[in-house]
């Protein structure tokens, strides 16, 4: 047989490979790296995506749920000013007051239905002449005691027809009778001579 090599030699050897570089786990790291990075940004701009259109929707949510209160609340306030209407009308209480033209035929007429405790005035008009231009007709509660109160401003349709709703009046006052006068447009602290129309209380 022929001579044995070194052991030496062959630790040597040994020891030369296992320095050696893992060129197939290296290479594949290299290659893993970019698609998790890939991956993380694609993660990451789903998040934001998601995100946009979720503060996107909220903010639409918001505003249909703000124009649906506004609707209720205007449609509460109708509702209201009706119920208000009627129980003026209906009101066992209700002063009715027929307000006629002085001093002629009665042809232009109003009516006036008032409750006092709660200073609550519906005036219906008919028959009403057309106001010159830039004027109108102003309607005043003639109290007991003390100054005309004014009660709102109205001009006549075609058909002569009116109403005055609900002015503002104060508290309690006690009518002795209702006026109609010719003012300006912007209205009058205090009754403009002549009294066109007239009615007393019953």
């Amino acid at each position: 047989s022929g001579p044995r090599p070194p052991q030496r030699s062959k630790q040597h050897l040994m020891d030369a490979i296992a320095k050696e570089p893992r060129g197939h786990n290296a290479k594949e790291e290299a290659q893993s790296a970019p698609w998790w990075s890939a991956l993380r940004w694609a993660m990451a701009a789903a998040l934001i995506l998601m995100g946009a259109l979720l503060s996107r929707q909220n903010n639409q949510l918001s505003e249909q749920i703000s124009m649906l209160r506004k609707q209720s609340a205007g449609q509460q306030a109708e509702l209201l000013r009706a119920k208000e209407v009627v129980a003026t009308l209906t009101s066992p209480d209700a002063q009715v007051v027929a307000v006629v033209k002085a001093n002629t035929p009665p042809q232009p007429q109003g009516k006036a239905i008032y409750v006092r405790d709660r200073s609550s005035l519906i005036f219906i008009a008919n028959n009403m002449p057309v106001p010159p231009p830039q004027k109108a007709y102003e309607l005043w509660l003639i109290p007991k005691t003390g100054a005309p109160i004014p009660a709102g401003m109205f001009k006549p349709d075609a058909h002569g027809s009116a109403t005055v709703i609900n002015p503002p009046l104060p508290a309690g006052a006690e009518a002795k009778a209702f006026a109609i006068t010719m003012e300006s447009e912007e209205g009058s602290p205090t009754p403009t001579m002549p009294i066109l129309m007239v009615g007393a209380g019953e």
